[in-house]
């Protein structure tokens, strides 16, 4: 596995042409990307038709047996084409992006050619015009094709797979592994699996990080214990889920030390950029999970969830997650819908809510810009290192909202806190996807502040915006600005917030 000299955070390489999409979380399998469900009565999600019930944040409540499918034939598509100029790590390039997504049916998949080329090398100096680190590794050959993804169904039936880049993946609830993205690192890419299914009884749905070298992974199994007896749509409205999530190979201590012999401790880096491990260890994390949908109609939808959890570690956490989904759509032409979600958390020591998030394959290696080892020289510490160690018990809120004002607008947030110093969360996104003379996106995200004063602090936040402006027909002028953490490179012992950014033309075509 690769252990990242370059913790960007959520950075989806390309995300000015292909990735508009992933600002905000993505609804549950099935439902259409910023759709709202069709009126569906007072359908039981077991009952065959029923919509999925959309969600605003990381995971929702459970998608219904039965799935709309696909019998079209028809192609469809859309190409685009970029001539950027970028900043990337204190180096300027000319980046030519290619992109094409193809639509046939029920499948689609996606292509991705992104090609570097340095026109302006700065210190630490690098061989060759071409920008090395995109294609030095046998997994940055899947970027090529970026996604391959299926969705199937029938009234009583459902089925999703997708192979490539994992956009936002959750299981469940979202409480352990929630808005999972498996290629936030332009050096090293990362090809996944993402499964989902059900009929009338329940279902399953897992999920891989890496196809080549799998590490982190989830699987839940759901059932619909009284649909085995009884057709009454009351009863088969309860859902009850296992679920297991781990990371087999997750970082415990990085290899440190001294090449200048004057007591200052750096991680050690190979070649390629990945970090050097003194340890890791296996972690896996159980839980368990019961929903009932008490209301779903045009109007309204009211799902409360019960979920309790175990990181089986070397102290057993426990967390027990007790929250409400409610979303209420206005009967106007533009809505909108408004997608909520309230949480109650108490935690105990040794445990972590949702600790497979956003930000994990950065936080895995290094959990915070501002979380060290004060007995080790001040160290970062990874995040099981930081588990194990740090007395995380508390008790604590999770609050979601999000407006859709008929896909034309979606802009929301979310908001965690706990008990005790420096434990909240701040999540926003803005997403204006539909306008063709402008389309505007932006994610923020900062962890680990204490008063809201501290929310938008940027040297511990992470930030992504990006504008596309129609110039003239199929031409458009783009730009984009990524604030993310990087390892000081004269003291790799903190993390300092770097800026990158990137101007340009593109060019898209749809068909």
């Amino acid at each position: 596995m690769k252990y990242k000299h370059q913790l960007p955070g959520l950075l989806l390489a390309g995300l000015s042409i292909v990735g508009l999409s992933t600002f905000l979380p993505s609804a549950p399998a099935l439902a259409e990307e910023g759709s709202t469900p069709a009126p569906s009565g007072d359908a039981a999600p077991s009952v065959p038709g029923a919509e999925a019930i959309l969600s605003g944040g990381h995971g929702g409540p459970t998608p219904p047996a039965g799935g709309p499918g696909s019998t079209s034939k028809e192609l469809s598509g859309q190409f685009a084409g970029g001539l950027l100029f970028e900043e990337i790590d204190d180096d300027y390039f000319v980046t030519i992006d290619l992109y094409n997504t193809l639509s046939i049916g029920p499948v689609s998949f996606g292509v991705w050619v992104p090609l570097r080329l340095r026109v302006k090398d700065n210190d630490p100096q690098n061989d060759g015009v071409f920008r090395s680190e995109d294609w030095d590794e046998v997994s940055d050959w899947a970027r090529l094709f970026r996604f391959v993804e299926v969705n199937l169904g029938g009234e009583t039936w459902r089925f999703r797979g997708r192979i490539g880049a994992l956009d936002g993946e959750s299981i469940g609830h979202g409480t352990i592994l929630g808005g999972y993205y498996n290629a936030v690192d332009r050096n090293h890419y990362q090809s996944g699996l993402a499964l989902s299914g059900a009929i009338k009884y329940g279902g399953a749905e897992m999920m891989l990080d890496n196809l080549l070298a799998p590490e982190i992974f989830g699987f839940r199994l759901h059932l619909r214990p009284t649909s085995f007896f009884t057709e009454n749509r009351w009863a088969n409205k309860l859902a009850i889920g296992l679920s297991m999530i781990g990371d087999v190979d997750a970082p415990l201590t990085l290899r440190w030390s001294d090449p200048d012999n004057d007591g200052g401790y750096a991680a050690e880096v190979t070649d390629e950029g990945n970090y050097r491990l003194e340890s890791s260890d296996a972690l896996l994390i159980y839980g368990v999970d019961v929903e009932y949908t008490l209301l779903q109609n045009k109007l309204i939808d009211l799902v409360p969830y019960i979920d309790l959890n175990f990181i089986g570690d070397v102290r057993t956490g426990v967390g027990f997650h007790a929250g409400v989904f409610f979303n209420l759509r206005l009967p106007t032409p533009v809505g909108p819908t408004l997608l909520t979600r309230l949480e109650y958390r108490a935690v105990g020591d040794g445990y972590a809510p949702r600790y497979v998030d956003s930000l994990y394959e950065a936080q895995r290696v290094m959990v915070g810009p501002d979380i060290f080892d004060p007995a080790a020289n001040d160290r970062p510490l990874t995040k099981l290192e930081w588990l194990r160690t740090a007395e995380t018990g508390a008790n604590g809120i999770l609050g979601e909202l999000y407006f859709d004002f008929a896909g034309w607008i979606r802009v929301g947030g979310a908001y965690e806190d706990y008990s005790g110093d420096n434990n909240s969360a701040l999540t926003l996104s803005l997403l204006l996807p539909k306008i063709k003379a402008v389309q505007l996106g932006a994610y923020y995200t900062n962890r680990g502040f204490d008063s809201m004063s501290d929310a938008f602090d940027l040297e511990t936040a992470l930030l992504r915006a990006f504008a596309r402006v129609r110039a003239w027909g199929p031409i458009y002028l783009s730009a984009t600005y990524t604030r993310t953490w990087v390892i000081d490179a004269n003291d790799g012992n903190k993390y300092i917030a770097e800026g990158n950014w990137s101007v340009g033309l593109s060019m898209v075509f749809t068909y």
